[in-house]
């Protein structure tokens, strides 16, 4: 049963949103346009593991999907974890890769070596990667005083175009690397192995706690790349043919360049604006990205989304949502 089923990553959105307005002349923008390639690329590649998830008994696993939880009590610092699967027996954490051409694992300087039409790219050892988040994870299991269970690590390759080749010595980590037409049953292989240690109560606590102490990353694009506000291009985009700015008219949006008609072209505009500067805005401040000249016409639209201001009316702010 799939407890935490997977999103959209909020980078992945985020590299969309600021993508769609920076100026195409941004010396940064092809970074990004390569970031967002990288980035979509293993999100179809998570997604495509749904597929093959379907073959595990749903009443016998549960399926935590992007989890993102602390490895210390002060929430400092945070782990990542692809896929969890979590059994009364034990638990598998998986590292997706979605990754075409020749794949070389290096066991001698730990890392995976990428050639593609001529081009090497190298990566850190998936293997190494999913091993170290084992740990994290057995050291936040002992912190939440749970029962310790037998883990598991794997890193499951998702596109079936890729070449694989091991160095002669990478030894045992080998086991770590399968395909994912091969996950339901290696995942029964380790099955066999164990006994249940987890009660339906342990499972639900479990689920509870991981949930609940999961956070999801959300990390200052713009200061990443030091991009300035003055990058982003302002306005509302035409849903029809991109065009931007859209011009407002009697409570309809109108396009300049197709004559396109829209009642709620602002919506994307503003969930650009959550997702591109993440914090609290002001009715003005709305009203200058989105070309708005009336605050009481910015106010009727942020109230049709059920958003409310918060705060002294001189200096009220709403804050945004993220795009679903």
């Amino acid at each position: 049963m799939i407890k935490k089923p997977r999103t959209k990553p909020l980078k992945l959105l985020k590299l969309d949103s600021i993508i769609q307005r920076l100026i195409p002349s941004h010396p940064k923008y092809g970074e990004l346009k390569t970031e967002f390639a990288k980035y979509a690329a293993g999100y179809r590649g998570e997604v495509a593991l749904y597929y093959y998830l379907h073959d595990l008994d749903e009443h016998s696993y549960l399926i935590f999907h992007d989890l993102r939880l602390p490895r210390d009590k002060e929430k400092k610092y945070y782990f990542q974890i692809d896929c969890l699967i979590l059994h009364s027996s034990f638990v598998v954490l998986l590292e997706v890769k979605n990754l075409s051409g020749d794949l070389y694992f290096d066991h001698h300087f730990d890392q995976m070596k990428r050639t593609k039409n001529g081009v090497d790219e190298t990566f850190p050892d998936p293997v190494n990667q999913v091993q170290q988040q084992k740990i994290y994870l057995e050291n936040w299991l002992k912190r939440s005083q749970f029962p310790k269970i037998p883990l598991h690590s794997l890193v499951v390759l998702t596109n079936p175009k890729s070449f694989i080749t091991l160095s002669p010595h990478y030894g045992k980590k080998t086991a770590h690397i399968i395909r994912a037409k091969g996950l339901a049953n290696k995942i029964q292989d380790i099955s066999t192995s164990h006994q249940e240690i987890l009660s339906k109560k342990d499972l639900a606590k479990m689920t509870t706690k991981l949930l609940k102490q999961h956070e999801k990353h959300n990390p200052d694009l713009l200061k990443t790349y030091n991009i300035h506000e003055a990058d982003i291009i302002t306005g509302v985009f035409c849903q029809g043919c991109n065009h931007i700015p859209m011009r407002r008219e009697r409570s309809t949006w109108v396009c300049s360049m197709c004559n396109g008609k829209s009642k709620g072209a602002h919506i994307r505009a503003i969930h650009d604006y959550a997702l591109i500067f993440n914090e609290p805005v002001k009715n003005k401040i709305l009203r200058r990205f989105l070309h708005i000249d009336s605050s009481t016409c910015m106010k009727n639209l942020l109230k049709s989304m059920k958003l409310t201001p918060s705060g002294p009316t001189n200096s009220a702010t709403y804050q945004l949502p993220f795009p679903e």
